[in-house]
């Protein structure tokens, strides 16, 4: 029988979080169980150790499934690093039909086709062969004369094109990753690699953020995943190799004490704005292996802060300055992920973009169960990947159109996996 658990693998740089979720009667999501393990091995969004990764893969499972009281099954992973590409293609067809001089029904079969034609383009260039495609997110098509058409099924025409933006990622990158989770004793489908952008995206944003355009911004331990929305649509992506984590290091070096201090002092005394004013505590900070603690202002510890998040933030500011008109970021800019919680990020990125900005929480309308815990940036791309996974669940019984991962290939391996679960 068809399992209705639908599990997520969050995989991070500084935690290994995972969500066992079950379909009810209703057709919501509840959530069983729930594991969080501090992550080793990883870096980045790369794999630095499988043994260490898929020890804490490992753990942070059978600790969601003790609470869940049922196996993992189903499973959704994320991928993100700077191997990560984003390409966009094109693709054409002719639509035959019985009379050749006449133009032709649209159906589904042609979007898939076409959507493979596009994909198919990559390989004939250069620089891509060590790259496999992730997803195929169809932006539009063009029928004949006719452009921009978001759903062209039942309508006709002589020749269809699509406008597909790729997420390619490095082969060696993805093998590794699944690596780890066949070694921890799991199994992931190939196409249940999400990219982290697109889990994050599907929980913290709303249909207007998409539709009006805006820049989404996943702070996590390793990486700053940046991924531009418009016209309901992702249509680029970026990854920039520094975050939280690196502002930890910073602290732990500036105030000499333990990496595990250093986030523990960020967390609790931490701001991106440094505080002048006569409000300013001294904070006493553990000294490294038994050495003497030391007594600091916080607002030195927010300078150590500021020095760091600027520049990565300045990274990304630049990326987007360069690759998107800040005129069409309508609805401002989303930050979401662990770094997303660090006080004052908000005010400091809306003065740097010069945008609107808010934080990202996990809508959680959708879900059911104990989910207070989840109302956290943290679980951002977690609950994503549970979102995905019900979608994806869906699309097998609707239409190739909705989801990002068209083409032949994934129908047929759709088709296998049904007759293997059903007979």
């Amino acid at each position: 029988m068809r399992t209705s658990i639908i599990t997520a693998l969050d995989i991070g740089s500084s935690f290994v979080r995972v969500l066992i979720s079950q379909i009810n009667n209703e057709g919501r999501l509840e959530i069983k169980g729930i594991g969080e393990i501090p992550s080793e091995g990883m870096d980045k969004g790369l794999v630095k150790d499988i043994q260490a990764v898929s020890g804490c893969i490992k753990a942070a499972v059978q600790q969601a499934e003790d609470l869940a009281n049922c196996k993992a099954e189903n499973i959704y992973i994320n991928i993100t690093g700077e191997h990560i590409r984003s390409h966009s293609v094109m693709g054409r067809i002719s639509i035959s039909g019985p009379l050749s001089n006449a133009p032709s029904e649209i159906t589904e079969d042609h979007i898939a086709q076409v959507v493979n034609d596009a994909k198919n383009s990559i390989k004939t260039q250069k620089g891509f062969e060590r790259l496999q495609i992730l997803h195929g997110l169809p932006q539009y098509f063009d029928i004949d004369d006719q452009n921009e058409i978001y759903n062209p099924v039942n309508m006709t025409g002589y020749h269809l094109t699509s406008h597909v933006m790729l997420v390619l990622a490095d082969i060696t990158s993805i093998r590794n990753l699944l690596k780890c989770v066949e070694v921890a004793g799991y199994f992931v489908e190939p196409d249940h690699i999400v990219l982290s952008h697109i889990a994050a995206g599907l929980s913290t944003l709303s249909e207007d953020e998409k539709r009006l355009g805006s820049v989404l911004i996943d702070i996590g331990g390793g990486c700053c995943d940046l991924a531009f929305y418009n016209k309901g649509n992702i249509i680029q992506t970026s990854v920039t190799p520094m975050a939280g984590n690196n502002i930890t290091r910073d602290l732990a070096i500036g105030l000499r004490t333990t990496i595990t201090h250093a986030e523990s002092i960020k967390i609790e005394f931490g701001s991106a704005l440094t505080d002048n004013s006569e409000n300013n505590p001294d904070i006493t900070v553990d000294g490294i292996s038994g050495r003497s603690s030391s007594n600091y202002k916080s607002s030195h510890v927010s300078m150590i802060i500021q020095s760091r998040l600027s520049e990565f933030m300045e990274s990304c500011y630049q990326f987007i300055k360069a690759a998107y008109p800040p005129e069409l970021i309508t609805a401002g800019v989303v930050i979401t992920g662990g770094t997303a919680k660090l006080k004052d990020i908000d005010s400091y990125i809306a003065e740097l973009f010069n945008l609107p900005v808010k934080i990202g929480y996990p809508d959680l309308s959708r879900l059911s169960g104990a989910i207070s815990r989840l109302e956290d940036p943290s679980y951002a791309t977690a609950i994503g990947l549970i979102y995905y996974g019900m979608d994806d669940l869906k699309e097998t019984k609707t239409s190739f159109l909705p989801k990002f991962k068209l083409g032949k290939e994934n129908f047929l391996s759709k088709f296998y996996n049904y007759i293997k679960e059903y007979l």
